[in-house]
């Protein structure tokens, strides 16, 4: 959004001029105040890249602790996100194929973002901060930042796999379908992860 410069009805080319530095001054503060919620994400500082999203993430232990939450099955004893650089990228992945095989939806531009913060306390921040009320779900997907915001304490694979599922939803549709849909076809994804 950027500020609307109004001039006065009785101003003429004869009045005194703006300070140029003053007025980019001002302007720098009026963008600064009215910034999108995912500028938030500058704070986390590292970014880790997959076939289908970008995390971003504030240490290597944050990411270490999303990619054991989202990991799951027998598999899971033996890896270890330490000893394989690339093993949060391949669970992510795994998982959005799978969630684009239930859905029988496989948008080709499908990309986007995942931020973890290391609380529920901060990810009510950020919900705030999107305009929602209320305590914040464990994690939730924004289309207009193409986003998924995730609470590392509280985020599985399961939890990942809905959000991931509304990302496709509305890639897939191009313009997102109703919330109510999106959340039908979500618990869809929910009910049949395990059988994949």
């Amino acid at each position: 959004m950027q500020p609307t410069i109004l001039k006065h009805p009785k101003a003429n080319k004869t009045s005194a001029a703006v300070n140029p530095w003053f007025l980019r001054i001002f302007l720098g503060l009026c963008l600064m105040l009215t910034a999108p919620p995912d500028l938030h994400a500058l704070s986390l500082g590292k970014t880790y890249l997959t076939r289908y999203a970008d995390i971003f993430y504030a240490n290597e232990q944050d990411l270490h602790t999303f990619t054991r939450n989202i990991g799951s099955g027998i598999r899971f004893l033996t890896e270890s996100p330490e000893k394989d650089p690339l093993l949060a990228r391949n669970r992510v992945d795994r998982i959005v194929d799978l969630v684009g095989r239930l859905l029988d939806m496989r948008p080709p531009s499908l990309h986007f973002r995942i931020e973890l913060y290391r609380t529920q306390g901060e990810l009510d921040g950020i919900y705030h901060g999107h305009g929602m009320m209320g305590s914040a779900p464990p994690a939730f997907y924004s289309h207009t930042t193409r986003t998924i915001t995730v609470a590392l304490d509280t985020i599985t694979d399961r939890i990942l796999a809905h959000e991931i599922a509304h990302a496709v939803i509305c890639f897939y549709f191009g313009t997102p379908p109703p919330a109510r849909t999106q959340e039908v076809l979500a618990q869809y994804v929910d009910k049949h992860l395990d059988e994949e």
